[in-house]
């Protein structure tokens, strides 16, 4: 008798198999070891022939009337549904199933003979050479003396889905991952960290990035305004308040580029390529001086001559005073002057545009990408290159740099890029994702193939930029990320998407993904969304996660025998994203917060910069009456008073020739 038999066919469905147990017994000892019949995500197999089919359980239930007493007894009949998975012959295993038990045949309980022949054929289809080809992510959760490894090409060139509820583990996983893949000395990531958790898990105990690491945030990223599609900036400058205005602001807007970007264009000899989406250099200072004077352009009536209020310039030819309008601020006569028109398609028009930009301008939020040459002067890689003293074709040259610092080709070499959006406006994050994602795929198509470095491109916390339905206006970011989900594995680079919101995230771009990553998942909008992109044969597999617990998860695709029911193993150094202990912390305690620290830091929009001191005081808060008013405890002192009132004596005795003058 086959000690390992645990039941026979009743039913076969397509690749679903229901089975009843005939073991009275639903633990069953074998070679020294207690196996738990008919329990949930444990794999059986079926000899059929001189085959033997492997699945895993979806289903347990209990079939039949039970008697109605308090101890009813046993069911009359237990029954399981198996997934089948695939096959092994000939010793070894392979994925799918191409001959189908009938009913009646065995089922055997799934044991270590059984993972040992499956691991061992994952390690013959990796060539002998597992380390070469794979990576770990953590232990066989039916067995931990089985390590999960996952084969490289596989898991990224067809692009990765990691998806979980909040506290699930994605953060770790994916911090798993990238420290598994940086162990090759040519991998090159860029990871796009929403929250700024990413630091923590590639820094050094002193919080230092490693030495393969480029870490850029709001205070050292460099993305000039330059690099923006027209779409892009339009989105961004354009003010839609008023609808009567918007066909000017857009037609300036083109008009503008156009012209602006000519000079780079004739120093690149770009003249007959360029197009107001090339991105070549030009000066946004200067754009909003051209759509301040042309908010109030007038033309002497009867002819192409703009009527500035200095009557000498209005003889100029017209190329000269089109130049002058570009570069500096002119003059019109304001109210209805006899003998000038205004002009007919931007005067008053471009009043909200002119505001917008110069809002921008003045958030020191955008100053990564309106403030480039400012902005360069923090990044050490960058700095020599955009100079404020370079010509327009040498600025647009710059954007060599920044792509050569995104990708790694530093000194020393880096191979991982963390973008950091979380101290950038909101409302510039999509536009961020999508010039960089764009910049880097363009990069990637007109490299040629023998100097195509192959790239993976993170998304964490996807679903805040790759939105599944459509939200208001353009969005940049799933546009350019839906493309390279099409067509990325064919240039080098692959995507990595990383959620815990599936349900919320563009559906071409998670059913792109070959290999998923599942972990809890409770939500059932998520639960249903996510059926519908896996394969059809791992669907079953979707009703076991919200019975799973942090950082364990199934991993699916051509980068796994089959569907693994993973433990995923703890990076060295984890991120920046575990909960909060509310009880542990209000019952300890933590250190009294320096307010007026944080607050200048809040001023300054200077997340990482702790150890910064707030400005010096002349008197705390503490050291003043309780009841002492603000004027009162602003009141300098009678010594502070008396240098004050010298000081004050000298300079009007400087300022009426007195003696102090000399």
């Amino acid at each position: 008798m086959d000690p390992l038999k645990i039941g026979h066919v009743i039913g076969v469905e397509g690749d679903r198999v229901e089975v009843q147990i005939t073991v009275s017994n639903l633990c069953l000892e074998y070679h020294g070891t207690t196996y738990r019949v008919g329990r949930l995500g444990t794999y059986v197999t079926l000899p059929v022939g001189k085959s033997m089919l492997v699945g895993y359980v979806t289903r347990v239930g209990a079939t039949g009337e039970l008697e109605p007493l308090p101890d009813p007894g046993s069911p009359r009949r237990v029954t399981m549904t198996v997934q089948l998975l695939g096959t092994v012959r000939d010793g070894k295993f392979r994925r799918g199933v191409s001959e189908y038990p009938t009913l009646g045949d065995p089922v055997r309980l799934g044991v270590d003979e059984d993972f040992e022949l499956i691991f061992g054929s994952f390690e013959e289809q990796a060539g002998g050479q597992v380390q070469e080809r794979s990576f770990s992510l953590g232990r066989f959760a039916v067995d931990v003396d089985f390590e999960v490894r996952v084969l490289g090409k596989e898991f990224f060139a067809k692009h990765v889905a990691v998806m979980g509820n909040s506290g699930s583990g994605k953060s770790v996983t994916t911090a798993k991952i990238i420290h598994e893949v940086l162990r090759l000395p040519h991998t090159q990531i860029v990871l796009f960290d929403m929250h700024g958790e990413y630091l923590a898990a590639f820094s050094d105990e002193h919080g230092r990035p490693l030495s393969n690491v480029t870490y850029l945030s709001d205070q050292n990223l460099v993305l000039p305004y330059w690099m923006l599609r027209y779409e892009e900036f339009e989105h961004l400058f354009m003010d839609t308040s008023n609808p009567v205005n918007v066909n000017a602001q857009r037609f300036f807007l083109r008009e503008a580029l156009e012209k602006l970007k000519r000079p780079a264009a004739e120093e690149l000899g770009l003249l007959t390529e360029y197009t107001i989406d090339t991105p070549v250099y030009y000066s946004i200072e200067h754009l909003k001086t051209y759509a301040e004077n042309m908010n109030e352009a007038r033309f002497v009536l009867g002819s192409e001559n703009y009527a500035f209020s200095r009557l000498a310039y209005r003889q100029l030819p017209p190329e000269k005073q089109q130049q002058m309008l570009l570069t500096r601020r002119m003059e019109f006569n304001r109210g209805n002057a006899e003998g000038e028109i205004p002009h007919a398609t931007y005067y008053g028009r471009l009043l909200g545009l002119v505001n917008q930009i110069q809002t921008r301008l003045n958030d020191r939020r955008y100053d990564f990408l309106l403030r480039p040459f400012e902005q360069a002067r923090r990044n050490p890689a960058l700095g020599q290159v955009l100079r404020p003293d370079c010509t327009p074709g040498e600025a647009s040259r710059a954007c060599a740099a920044i792509i050569r610092q995104m990708l790694g080709q530093t000194h020393p070499r880096r191979n991982l890029t963390i973008i950091d959006l979380s101290g950038l406006p909101f409302d510039v994050v999509d536009i961020t994702v999508a010039v960089v994602t764009r910049m880097l795929f363009d990069f990637s198509i007109w490299s040629p193939p023998e100097h195509r470095q192959p790239l993976v491109l993170v998304y964490e916390e996807a679903h805040n930029y790759l939105p599944r339905r459509d939200r208001d206006g353009r969005m940049f970011a799933r546009e350019a990320v839906e493309r390279v989900a099409r067509e990325g594995r064919k240039y080098g680079v692959a995507l990595m998407v990383v959620s815990q919101r599936p349900s919320e995230i563009s559906e071409t771009i998670l059913s792109q993904c070959n290999s998923m990553v599942l972990m809890r998942m409770n939500n059932p909008d998520d639960q249903h969304y996510a059926a519908r992109v896996v394969s059809e044969q791992f669907r079953s597999l979707i009703d076991l996660l919200p019975g799973l617990q942090p950082g364990e998860g199934f991993i699916i695709g051509d980068s796994v025998m089959m569907p693994m029911h993973t433990l995923i193993d703890l990076p060295p150094r984890l991120p920046r994203s575990g909960d909060v202990d509310f009880f542990g912390l209000w019952s300890r305690g933590t250190s009294s917060a320096d307010v007026e620290q944080i607050l200048d830091r809040w001023w300054r929009q200077d997340r990482g910069a702790p150890h910064r001191a707030a400005p010096e005081r002349t008197a705390t808060p503490s050291a003043a009456p309780a009841d002492a008013t603000p004027a009162a405890q602003s009141r300098p002192s009678k010594s502070e008073a008396e240098r004050r009132l010298a000081e004050l004596a000298a300079l009007l005795s400087r300022r009426s020739g007195g003696p102090e003058a000399a």
